[in-house]
């Protein structure tokens, strides 16, 4: 008995350490660690089980939890590009080097593949590095976050870098080549996607100008607290239509509608939070050194959102990472004709962009000069990954020599009749590209009107004039959706476009409704209850507000502008879409009695913005009532809704 005891004892001791462990994706044969980091090495197993992790002489042990987690942390390590081996249980992963591991993400731009354009194409012959590892996160979504995605790490070479990122493929062989050290990228890329479903719930959470936008997800979250009230309130209105059902019919009167039902988020490429619940969240918390991104294209006509997204984005990863300065390089979009949209909605965007260089430990890649106008896909992929590859050597990587930054605007003085327009990065000398007279510069008058400038380069300025301008005072660069100007520096980065009125117009202040927060008396129920005072112009929600669409008029909005103003001037704009018509502005000091200070009437199918003046007035409310609407359809939206924009308040000195 007591051997057949000991039998049974060793088999199941053998058992155990045979058992099934289970590794995510991110650990296959032929990945990189990150080196200088602790690397969290995580998976699956029987409950209770004791696993062993065994790399480059460590032992590290772990006991899965009750749902069969575990995880360890293995030491930090130097660089190593001997293949070793990863044990974990009975799993091994074959080929496993330490260097440098970077995320890059985005929409197509950092999707398009190395065999897409003959430049990059003409390299793929060349692309065997055995020690450049690359991985592809395949295309999926979820609603709520994913442990894995099913992919695999391959050797760098024609067969895996054909099908591969560009901007991934070289911004990594430029990294292998500087640092003389592994480097592993991995690709996490949806062409044609938003920034908002790479972001999670908790991301824009950490953004307190997005509380209206994500309370909107939140209540169309399946699981959510939100979505259950939501639906809760719906089902005890459906029980009450119910009722009043029956008494309709009873007394031979008209039934009533419906109640609408609540919106529910499908797991689409387009929902937000989708893309990071199924192909970030699974990587997490893999080691990484930093993440590059190219995407934009997508929320191109929104203006300053993005900058809060992009913060929410930030906030995002840096937490999942555990890495709260995780370095983030991303590249600021090409020209592009984005068919007949305003000349000035992309320079806005741009200059978005570059508001995110005030998150800490971001940098951006200009690349108007090697813009295509006719095409949304730029076939210069090195030169990108090369210009991101200058902050990650000289932000991440120590190199102090490196200025990676093109001439970005710093400040402009009205000399006479000229305005000098002075640069931040421009210690190596400004220059033309093609040694050409400068272009897109532009200057007006107090009139707004702009005309084209002559530029005269002065150390780190420029300086500009007109014969149509004899009294400047504001100064542009760039300022159009296809301007591919020829200023860079003297080490060959193109300087971003500027405006030095936009988006403060120091002719106009400060706009006090920024960020204010309404009231409905017709709320909308169908997702546009967002954007009336968010910075953006875009004609869609969430970034454009409406009421609903019951047939009762007048309507109106009326924002809180947080305390007193003194105002003279409030401005506002209705989309293409939709029939809104004549919009009476009326203020008042107590939210009770509104005084109405002038009204506008907009045009049919046509995107307006509008000026409202009047005397200096003191107001803490601001109410728009939409008194009428046109007959026709705009959009293919019923003409019962009314649409605005963005409304702005100003008190203009």
């Amino acid at each position: 008995m007591k051997s057949l005891a000991a039998f049974l004892s060793s088999f199941v001791i053998l058992h155990s350490s045979f058992a099934e462990v289970r590794l995510p994706s991110i650990f296959t044969d032929h990945m990189v660690l990150q080196r200088d980091k602790a690397v969290p090495v995580w998976g699956k197993a029987t409950p209770g089980e004791q696993v062993v992790v065994e790399f480059a002489a460590q032992k590290k042990t772990a006991k899965t939890d009750a749902a069969g987690k575990w995880m360890v942390k293995l030491d930090p390590m130097p660089a190593n590009a001997e293949p070793q081996v990863l044990k974990a249980g009975n799993v091994s992963v074959q080929d496993v080097l330490v260097g440098e591991v970077w995320l890059a993400s985005g929409q197509s731009n950092m999707e398009w593949e190395m065999q897409m354009k003959p430049d990059s194409k003409a390299d793929i012959p060349n692309t065997t590095h055995p020690n450049l590892r690359l991985i592809e996160v395949p295309k999926t979504t979820a609603l709520t976050p994913e442990d894995d995605v099913p992919t695999k790490w391959a050797r760098s070479s024609p067969e895996s870098a054909a099908s591969f990122s560009a901007v991934g493929y070289y911004f990594g062989l430029k990294l292998h080549e500087e640092l003389k050290v592994p480097v592993g990228i991995i690709l996490s890329a949806w062409g044609g996607t938003r920034i908002e479903p790479w972001t999670s719930i908790e991301g824009f959470d950490a953004v307190p100008e997005l509380k209206s936008f994500v309370a909107d997800v939140r209540s169309k979250l399946p699981g959510s607290d939100a979505y259950r009230t939501a639906h809760e309130k719906h089902l005890a209105a459906v029980t009450q239509w119910q009722k009043a059902v029956k008494t309709a019919l009873e007394k031979k009167q008209p039934v009533p509608a419906i109640p609408p039902q609540p919106q529910t988020l499908d797991a689409g490429a387009g929902t937000p939070t989708a893309l990071y619940n199924a192909m970030i969240h699974p990587l997490v918390p893999f080691a990484i050194r930093g993440a590059i991104w190219y995407q934009g294209e997508s929320n191109h006509n929104e203006g300053f959102v993005y900058t809060d997204k992009k913060k929410a984005l930030l906030a995002s990863w840096r937490s999942v990472f555990q890495q709260p300065e995780l370095p983030f390089y991303f590249v600021q979009i090409a020209p592009w004709q984005y068919g007949t949209e305003d000349v000035e909605i992309l320079p806005q965007f741009w200059q978005a962009q570059r508001k995110c260089l005030d998150i800490p430990h971001t940098g951006m890649a200009v690349i108007t000069d090697i813009g295509e106008i006719p095409d949304i896909h730029p076939a210069k992929k090195k030169e990108v990954a090369r210009r991101l590859s200058l902050w990650a050597m000289a932000k991440t990587y120590g190199k102090s020599d490196i200025d990676p930054s093109g001439p970005l605007y710093a400040s402009h003085a009205i000399e006479g009749a000229a305005i000098r327009v002075k640069f931040a990065h421009a210690a190596s000398g400004l220059a033309s590209r093609d040694g050409k007279p400068l272009t897109h510069f532009e200057i007006a008058g107090r009139d707004g009107l702009f005309h084209a400038a002559e530029a005269q380069i002065d150390g780190d300025s420029v300086f500009l004039t007109s014969a149509k301008v004899p009294q400047p005072r504001r100064a542009r660069f760039a300022w159009s959706k296809l301007a591919i100007p020829n200023l860079m520096d003297k080490d060959g980065l193109p300087a971003t476009a500027f405006h030095t009125h936009w988006p403060v117009d120091p002719d106009l202040g400060d706009n006090f409704a920024k960020g204010c927060t309404w009231t409905s008396s017709d709320k909308n129920t169908y997702g546009w209850d967002t954007g009336l005072t968010d910075g953006s112009w875009a004609s869609f929600a969430p970034n454009c507000y409406a009421t609903s669409n019951t047939d009762q008029f007048p309507k109106h909005v009326t924002i809180d502008l947080k305390q007193p103003r003194t105002l003279n001037l409030i401005v506002l704009g209705t989309p293409e879409i939709g029939s809104t018509k004549t919009v009476a502005i009326s203020v008042s000091t107590d939210g009770k009695t509104f005084r109405e200070v002038g009204q506008h009437v907009f045009p049919l199918a046509k995107s307006t913005r509008a000026s409202i003046t009047f005397p200096d007035t003191e107001a803490k409310y601001l109410r728009l009532t939409y008194l009428d609407h046109h007959a026709q359809q705009a959009g293919n939206f019923p003409n019962t809704f009314a649409f605005t924009t963005e409304v702005e308040a100003y008190r203009v000195k």
